[in-house]
């Protein structure tokens, strides 16, 4: 497990249910790189169930500040790119005003 994927899991480490849920992370390669999460995932069927998980990775991550997006590769040059910025409660009440 690299470093990004230990921070993801520590982050719900007393919840065994999401750790379940967070299980196809384990099979992925994740690392920084200009400003991004690159999540290497196995094949496009692999990609479809990580990008299911994406909420649950952007909290922790953007919560330390790692990063701007969150890209999800495949083998073969196939990405797609999601923004890391997740308001908060209070941001979208200031929004609403």
């Amino acid at each position: 497990m690299d470093r990004l994927q230990r921070v993801v899991f520590s982050f719900y480490r007393e919840d065994a249910q999401m750790e379940a849920v967070l299980e196809p992370l384990r099979r992925c390669r994740m690392r920084r790189s200009w400003g991004s999460i690159r999540v290497e995932c196995a094949d496009a069927a692999h990609l479809e169930l990580v990008s299911g998980l994406l909420g649950h990775l952007r909290l922790p991550l953007a919560a330390l500040g790692l990063g701007r997006q969150i890209v999800l590769q495949v083998p073969g040059g196939r990405q797609r790119s999601y923004p890391m910025y997740v308001p908060f409660h209070s941001d979208q009440l200031d929004q609403l005003a």
